[in-house]
């Protein structure tokens, strides 16, 4: 395996501490809740994209974007209840979003519907998307896009330290989803796939700063 594997095992492995940590801190509420599904789904992420074209397992493969969907139903849900709840999501959008979710994960796993055939090649594997393929990457960007909304919405009212974990998040965004929409979702839809290591390399650094200013609120 080359360094970058052993880089993105060992991140993945943080992220996994992370997530649980997190979780266990406050099991009930749900702000704890939806920043663990989305570090849980980067872990997952990260881990099948550093082994899966080592094994050539197909399911290693799927199991990325089952993190990926993970990671923007989370992050969707955290930007409701960071760092304060200002409104409630509308319960027709949330069993539309839920539902949405389910069925691109049942689809993965099934033949030719997300995924039509995976080619692995010496250091990455290419996808051919199947016909719910460009149906994930709206629904990812849609959620990430709606999540940042709600922040910007939020930052427009917040003072004081709430202003300051909304600014800080913005950072840590800017930095880590670019890089990582741009190496996995925007460069595969020209068939460049060779550098789709480097967004889940990036992740560390959104989900390390997130955590600390996520613990900052709580101190």
């Amino acid at each position: 395996m080359a360094i970058q594997n052993y880089i993105l095992i060992f991140e993945a492995i943080l992220l996994f501490l992370l997530a649980f940590y997190v979780l266990f801190r406050n099991p009930k509420q749900a702000i704890n809740i939806s920043f663990f599904v989305m570090v849980f789904g980067a872990a997952v992420w990260v881990l099948m994209n550093s082994i899966d074209y080592i094994f050539e397992n197909t399911i290693l493969t799927k199991c990325t974007y089952l993190g990926a969907i993970l990671i923007a139903i989370g992050f969707y849900y955290f930007s409701f209840y960071f760092p304060y709840l200002h409104k409630r999501i509308k319960r027709v959008y949330s069993y539309l979003i839920m539902i949405m979710g389910i069925i691109l994960i049942v689809s993965l796993f099934i033949d030719e519907i997300f995924i039509e055939e995976i080619l692995y090649k010496n250091d990455y594997a290419k996808i051919l998307g199947g016909p719910l393929f460009h149906v994930f990457n709206v629904y990812f960007l849609i959620l990430w896009a709606w999540g940042i909304f709600n922040l910007i919405s939020k930052y427009k009212r917040a003072d004081g330290l709430h202003r300051w974990q909304i600014k800080n998040t913005f950072y840590a965004i800017s930095v880590s989803l670019v890089a990582g929409i741009t190496t996995n979702l925007f460069m595969p839809w020209f068939g460049i796939w060779t550098l789709g290591w480097i967004g889940p390399l990036f992740s560390i650094i959104f989900f390390g700063f997130l955590s600390y200013i996520l613990f900052k609120r709580e101190a």
